[in-house]
């Protein structure tokens, strides 16, 4: 494990049991908040792995969503994580300053809302941390996605629901990728196999919640067999009034993806 302080400002940011209709490929939100689970992880960290076979056995339940955010202060141990970025680690920096006012990031780090050192390792504790998670939810979402050629038309609404108070908060849409496999050449897991789900491809946000509805669209490659779409909202502290998701599973399949 890899412990960092920091001391800088904050960048917030902010997946489901929705509705799916396959056949329009939409889902929308309910009436409960879905809880948000954020891994922070890297390739070149030893204690990772057992963390990201950890998501990947949780991501199966469908009524919480995952997100796994590769952090890059690992990449100068020797080994560079191909899904870190400088972004997720200013996310992961931001959500526990915001969260609780502390400087104290580190490898594997689980996050559920304000809980920012969720203990993931206890089935009963962190089962707790998600029903505490799950309240009458302020914000409804919703996804929808079309093939457009190579790529996808997604389009997300986001609104407060008629008659609830919804704090200053901003919505943001991730594309995740499943079913990925690296094998480190160096650092702390050289020659161990890895096996990484519900990693975070690509980013689009943050958008600002106002009064009404907040559509947008974005164009979204499909250039991996196995994604899926995210959506969430957060509050200034990280907490998190509503998420979804939309498995491109769920979606016919463009053939020219399909014959890659």
């Amino acid at each position: 494990m890899q412990i960092l302080n920091w001391s800088a400002g904050a960048l917030l940011l902010a997946a489901a049991c929705p509705s799916i209709a396959a056949e329009q490929c939409v889902a929308r939100s309910g009436a409960t908040t879905t809880p948000l689970v954020e891994l922070y992880t890297a390739e070149g960290c030893n204690s990772c792995p057992p963390a990201d076979q950890w998501m990947s056995k949780r991501s199966k339940d469908a009524d919480t969503n995952w997100l796994a955010f590769h952090v890059d202060y690992w990449d100068k141990e020797g080994w560079t994580d191909r899904f870190a970025s400088p972004g997720n680690t200013l996310r992961q920096r931001a959500r526990v300053l915001l969260a609780g006012g502390k400087d104290l990031i580190y490898t594997p780090q689980v996050m559920v809302g304000t809980n920012v050192q969720a203990n993931w390792r206890s089935d009963g504790r962190f089962n707790r941390s998600l029903e505490q998670a799950r309240q009458p939810a302020p914000v409804e979402l919703a996804l929808q996605a079309q093939p457009q050629g190579k790529s996808w038309d997604v389009r997300i609404d986001a609104a407060p629901i008629k008659g609830a108070t919804v704090p200053p908060a901003e919505v943001w849409l991730v594309q995740y990728i499943d079913d990925q496999v690296s094998r480190p050449r160096a650092g702390e897991n050289r020659g161990v196999t890895l096996h990484h789900d519900r990693v975070v491809h690509k980013q689009w946000g943050p958008w600002k919640l106002g009064a009404g509805t907040l559509s947008k669209s974005v164009a979204v490659e499909a250039d991996t067999p196995a994604w899926g779409l995210t959506a969430f909202v957060q509050d200034a502290r990280g907490q998190t009034l509503q998420s979804l998701s939309l498995p491109a599973a769920t979606c016919a399949v463009p053939a020219s993806t399909a014959s890659r």
